[in-house]
């Protein structure tokens, strides 16, 4: 991923939740800048912390600060301009997906459909270990914390990863 992201920068569940389980959503809000979610994104982070799920209070502390905005309009944009996306995604990702289009930024999605969906749009994307290798690339974290962030969500919360370390994710040119 370059160093540049197209901004706002709009997070999906998944990739909250991936950060919040270690501990490291408060590492997005100093590496990237004007970071967004939406608001069914912040439910469903609310409705995993009430079923046990305290991890996630630290995403819910961090929206609730501010330094991830929530993009209101993002339902309404969603309802209004892009009906057959809500029909295909989930309310979080198609939020997201609305969002990102509507203000010209990236998605940050491991969601497979919203993925292929972001590609129609024509929408700046990456995901969870895209953040990791544009940390990495840009000094700001080690392949180590990356790939114990990384084994965290494959071990712990069942996250699907094609690979096992960050590193076989590195660009070949990369010089670390």
């Amino acid at each position: 991923m370059s160093k540049l992201v197209s901004q706002p920068v709009v997070l999906d569940a998944t990739v909250l939740s991936n950060y919040a389980s270690t501990d490291s959503v408060t590492w997005l809000t100093t590496t990237l800048d004007n970071l967004q979610t939406v608001p069914a994104v912040q439910g469903e982070l609310e409705e995993g912390r009430e079923v046990g799920y305290a991890y996630l209070e630290h995403a819910l502390d961090v929206l609730e600060s501010g330094q991830i905005r929530i993009a209101e309009t993002a339902p309404e944009q969603l309802r209004q301009d892009y009906s057959t996306v809500q029909t295909r995604l989930d309310p979080g990702e198609a939020e997201a997906l609305a969002a990102a289009h509507t203000a010209d930024g990236t998605l940050v999605t491991d969601d497979g459909p919203a993925r292929a969906l972001a590609t129609e749009y024509d929408i700046a994307l990456t995901g969870s270990i895209g953040l990791l290798v544009r940390g990495i690339a840009l000094e700001e974290l080690s392949v180590e914390t990356a790939d114990e962030w990384l084994r965290t969500w494959i071990e712990e919360r069942n996250y699907y990863a094609p690979v096992e370390s960050v590193a076989a994710a590195l660009p070949d040119d990369f010089e670390g």
